[in-house]
Formats: C-alpha cells, sequence, structure tokens
C-alpha cells in the first residue's frame, strides 16, 4: 500500500508523464528498444496487460471493497466468538484486510523471536499508520515544490490514498483499541472472590494496576480520539466542505476547478448515489459497531447473548441497506446485501454445539460463497456490458396482471426521471448550439473587418504586435 500510494502521488506530480507512468514498472530504456525488436514486442505487451489490469481494478474497486469490509467484520466475530478455535491459516488474510500487524508476525512465527503482547500490538498498530501518513504528506509536500505545475494531481492522489488507508485500518485499530479496556474476572473455586483479573485479549496481562497497565490505558484513550472519533470528523469534515459541490456533481455545469475539486472526495461519493454521499461514513459506524460494541458487550453487559445480539445487527443493518438502497450500480447492491447476511451465520457458529474442525470448515465455507458471488457478480456485469444494456433506457410500460400496482408506479417514476434527464440534456444542447451560432456570426464580423490590400493587413498586423 507504501509503495503504490508513493506511485500514484509522484505520476500524478508529472515525474512519469502520460503512458510513463503505466511503463515505469517495466524498467523501459528506449536506446535498449531500439536494439531489440523483442524488446519492443514484450514492452508493448506489458503495457496493454497493464492497462487491462488497471481498468479491471476500477471495474471492481466497489465490490473490492464491500469484500474488505465483509472480512473485516467476519475476522472480527472469529477474535469475539470463536477464541481458541481460530484456524491460523485465514490470519495472513486477515491482516491484508485489516493490515493488522499481529497477524502478519502469526503467520511467519515472529513470536519464536520475540514474545510480544497486546500492547506491543496495540503500539505498533497505532503507530504505523500515523507514520505512513507523515510519509506521504512529506512526499505531497516535496513533490508540489518541485511540480507545482501538478499540485492539484499530487493533492487528489494523496487524500485518496490516506482515505484507503484508514478505510483499511479503521475497524481493526479501532477493535484493538477498545481491547485495552476489557478485562475478564477469574474467581475462586468457591465462587466468593476474584482469584485473577485478565486482560480478554491477553490473559497473560493482568489488569492489576501497574505502570505497564496506566501507560497502556494513557495511549489508548490518545488513539480512541484519532481513529475511532478521528477518522469519522475526517470523513464528514471533507463531506461537508464539499457538500454544495456533491450535490451537483450530476450536473454538466461544472467548470475544471469545482471538477477537480470534488476528486478529492471521489473515494467517498463514487460508489454512492449523489443523494446518498454520506453512506461511506455510515459504513464506518457501521462495522465500528459490528467489530467493537459487539466485543464489547460480550464481556461486560450480556457475556451470553452477544452471539444473539450480533445476529440481530446484522439483520437490522441488511434491512437499512435494502431500504436505503445506496450503491449506483445494481450488482453493487446486491453483493453488499448478500455479504450482510453472510454475517448472520457467521456470528452464530460458536454458539452451535459443534468441534473447532467443524467450525472451521463452516468458515471456510462462508468465505467460499463471499468469494463466488463476488466472481458471479463481476462476470455478469461484464456479460450486460458486452451486451450493451444500459440503465438509462426508458422501460416497457405495457402493464400486465402480473405487475403489482408499486411495480407499475416505480417503472412509471423511473421513467419521467429518465425523460427529465433526456430534457435536461437536449436543453443544454440547444444552448450550445445557440452560443456556436453566436460565435460563428462574430468570427464573420471580425472577417468582414479584415482590409482587402495587402499593405493594409500589414499595418494592422503590425500594430497589433
Amino acid at each position: 500500500l507504501f509503495m503504490l500510494g508513493i506511485f500514484k502521488i509522484t505520476c500524478g506530480a508529472g515525474v512519469f508523464k502520460d503512458t510513463k507512468c503505466s511503463r515505469v514498472l517495466l524498467c523501459e530504456n528506449r536506446e535498449r528498444r531500439r536494439r531489440s525488436k523483442i524488446a519492443e514486442c514484450v514492452k508493448n505487451v506489458s503495457v496493454k496487460c497493464w492497462k487491462h489490469l488497471r481498468g479491471g481494478f476500477m471495474f471492481i474497486e466497489v465490490k473490492f471493497r464491500i469484500l474488505m469490509g465483509f472480512f473485516q467484520v467476519f475476522f472480527s466475530f472469529q477474535r469475539t466468538f470463536q477464541k481458541g478455535t481460530v484456524d491460523t491459516d485465514t490470519s495472513l488474510l486477515e491482516m491484508i484486510t485489516g493490515l493488522n500487524p499481529s497477524r502478519l508476525a502469526d503467520e511467519f512465527n515472529i513470536r519464536c523471536a520475540y514474545d510480544y503482547n497486546h500492547y506491543d500490538t496495540l503500539f505498533l498498530y497505532t503507530l504505523v499508520p500515523i507514520v505512513f501518513v507523515i510519509i506521504v504528506v512529506g512526499v505531497y509536500i516535496l513533490l508540489s515544490r518541485v511540480y507545482n505545475k501538478y499540485k492539484e494531481s499530487v493533492r487528489q492522489e494523496t487524500i485518496t490514498t490516506v482515505f484507503y488507508l484508514t478505510f483499511l485500518v479503521y475497524p481493526g485499530v479501532s477493535q484493538t483499541i477498545l481491547e485495552t479496556y476489557l478485562c475478564e474476572e477469574f474467581p475462586t473455586a468457591d465462587g466468593n472472590e476474584v482469584f485473577k483479573s485478565a486482560l480478554r485479549a491477553d490473559y497473560r496481562l493482568s489488569c492489576e494496576n501497574s505502570k505497564e497497565r496506566v501507560i497502556a490505558l494513557v495511549y489508548a484513550s490518545i488513539m480512541l480520539v484519532v481513529y475511532p472519533v478521528g477518522i469519522v470528523l475526517l470523513y464528514v469534515s471533507f463531506l461537508k466542505r464539499y457538500h454544495d459541490l456533491i450535490l451537483k456533481q450530476d450536473s454538466t455545469n461544472l467548470n475544471q476547478d469545482e471538477k477537480s475539486k470534488l476528486k478529492r472526495v471521489s473515494f467517498l461519493i463514487y460508489p454512492y448515489k449523489t443523494e446518498r454521499y454520506w453512506f461511506e461514513t455510515y459504513e464506518l459506524f457501521r462495522k465500528l459497531i459490528q467489530t467493537s460494541l459487539v466485543a464489547f458487550l460480550q464481556d461486560s453487559v450480556f457475556p451470553n447473548l452477544s452471539p444473539t445480539i450480533a445476529m440481530n445487527i446484522s439483520i437490522v443493518v441488511m434491512v437499512l441497506v435494502v431500504f436505503i438502497n445506496p450503491y449506483k450500480k445494481t450488482g453493487d447492491f446486491w453483493f453488499a446485501f448478500v455479504s450482510l447476511v453472510l454475517l448472520i451465520p457467521a456470528s452464530q457458529l460458536s454458539v452451535l454445539e459443534l468441534s473447532s474442525k467443524q467450525i472451521t470448515s463452516g468458515n471456510y465455507g462462508i468465505m467460499g460463497v463471499e468469494f463466488g458471488l463476488m466472481v458471479v457478480i463481476v462476470l455478469v456485469e461484464l456479460w450486460l456490458q458486452k451486451k450493451g444494456k444500459s440503465g438509462g433506457e426508458v422501460k416497457d410500460l405495457t402493464r400486465t396482471e402480473s405487475h403489482t400496482d408499486e411495480e407499475f408506479v416505480g417503472v412509471v417514476n423511473d421513467n419521467l426521471n429518465t425523460m427529465q434527464e433526456n430534457m435536461k440534456v437536449k436543453k443544454r444542447n440547444a444552448e450550445l448550439e445557440g452560443e456556436i451560432l453566436k460565435l460563428i456570426e462574430r468570427i464573420k464580423g471580425l472577417e468582414s473587418m479584415v482590409p482587402e490590400d495587402e499593405a493594409s493587413r500589414d499595418a494592422v498586423e503590425v500594430a497589433v504586435v
């Protein structure tokens, strides 16, 4: 992520002009290409492959984000409800979807060399993103001064890179911070007194008052403001700042400066309808509730009912997505909907009387369905795109007995909206045609003012110079 972010920012700065951004990975050398036809052939194929890969990622970017959001909550359920039965083979995937450093360390058995605990994970998990942002901002300041001509492009890529980072780390780092406050009490055999109070995320750490515990609590409190609260405020501030531009993003009257400013928040608003531009902020709250709040309930308020509460929360957010319907593409909506449906069995695996092997098989089954669904939806959208079907066509108004009143009214409303948009486009085209005619008349008038004799024309040219 770090290298990709720096690469995109340098491309935006104009360090690699035009198609060189896509060729830089090939270590391209012009003299070598001239000497070798094979190198030229490989270069052309590689550039085309890179362009297709980049275009393919842009096509599935929204689905990729939905997939990442699903796994962030899914692995949180594993940590909360299936403690002690989680298959470590999924730790690398958990690290990728949430940028969790402890899962990366588990994957490469770093614990054999250094026995880290929850506090070490807390410090590393919260400091690495901050260092990353500082480096990215430093690169932005440097490039914007050296390549001032491309300052706006550099700013857009820098903001997008920071947004991607916050999107990936938000659920995991928030849960890690809140787990610092959650302790579990172990009573004596007779149950009359507490034998030991330990941190639920790491039973080796005691919750007794100590210097290490106090430092961890103070640090976690600071990071609580920086991450769970600060990232939400960051999203809200950007949406509020560009609120007016966002609402008129579908207009054809935006000038170049307004379009450039709108690209700064494209990460937040691109997947959603104009009136649902705030939905990415809602997604932050949704993932925070499904990860951190459920983990908190597991330890304190309802220790035995927390899987049921997690299931009910999943049902509520599933209904809200249907009610709000925020996505521009139908495929994105259905993928998000089914992803929320799959979280319901994921929260109930620990309640069923299953062995550790059966729970692991269930987890793999849910993950397989999620990946398979994404592939199917992408293939269907590609097929529809190849068939040339578009969402802007007026639907058939022929009413049959199979149509309900609500369906018929919905079709009528869709047609009215489409016709209204077409009328706006026609009106704008008519205005442009009028402006073109005025320009043509003005040019003819200017041409009639040019003197016919060559001496007079030379005198006019000298005067103009």
